[in-house]
């Protein structure tokens, strides 16, 4: 069985991510959006999640037996991460910060699903992976733009809502779509810009 997922992270890295995650943590339990105690009911094999609570379904406006699922918990992130929308959706835009011109200007995901990308445009999509693994990893990442040949830092990049440089993140696996009030509680509380991504396993 495959796994849909919705991301929802800050725009940018935050100063303190595991204070801010704890506290956004205690919000979510305290408005019983998800349950008190960490379960087995995430993907992840290395930490664990917290299950649906009594009053989700305020978070998502209906009732979707969200825990018939085994997989069905929130998984909190507050290390740094390029979050993204999954291996089945690919990149759209990283604009330059320089001459703000799309390194994906031009490549449509039909393209890069149907094998028409030249070697050249595929290449513009693997070079950036490298990067990502050193941003992670608190090494200097940055990208050539192939349109002014200007070397600038990853995360000065542009993106859409399908990447984020971030080190806060909050995904809810197998969710339906969050109602945009839930959404505006959410953010009015973690207090900065937030970027939500539905995406694919």
């Amino acid at each position: 069985m495959s796994d849909n997922y919705i991301t929802i992270c800050t725009k940018e890295e935050v100063e303190n991510p595991i204070d801010l995650g704890q506290k956004i943590l205690q919000w979510l339990q305290s408005n019983e959006i998800i349950e008190q105690e960490p379960s087995d009911c995430i993907l992840s094999t290395k930490t664990k999640g917290y299950k649906p609570g009594k009053n989700h379904t305020s978070a998502i406006g209906y009732d979707e037996d969200l825990l018939r699922l085994k997989v069905c918990g929130v998984e909190v992130k507050t290390e740094r991460e390029v979050f993204n929308v999954g291996a089945f959706t690919p990149m759209t835009k990283l604009e330059c910060p320089n001459c703000r011109a799309n390194r994906f200007e031009g490549i449509t995901p039909q393209d890069f699903f149907t094998d028409n990308c030249t070697k050249e445009q595929l290449n513009l999509f693997h070079t950036v992976f490298p990067e990502f693994d050193k941003w992670t990893n608190n090494e200097k990442a940055t990208l050539v733009c192939p349109h002014c040949s200007n070397e600038s830092n990853l995360s000065d990049y542009g993106t859409d809502q399908s990447i984020a440089f971030s080190n806060l993140g909050f995904t809810f696996w197998n969710w339906p779509d969050l109602n945009e009030e839930f959404l505006m509680d959410l953010k009015s509380v973690i207090g900065i810009e937030i970027v939500r991504m539905n995406g694919h396993l």
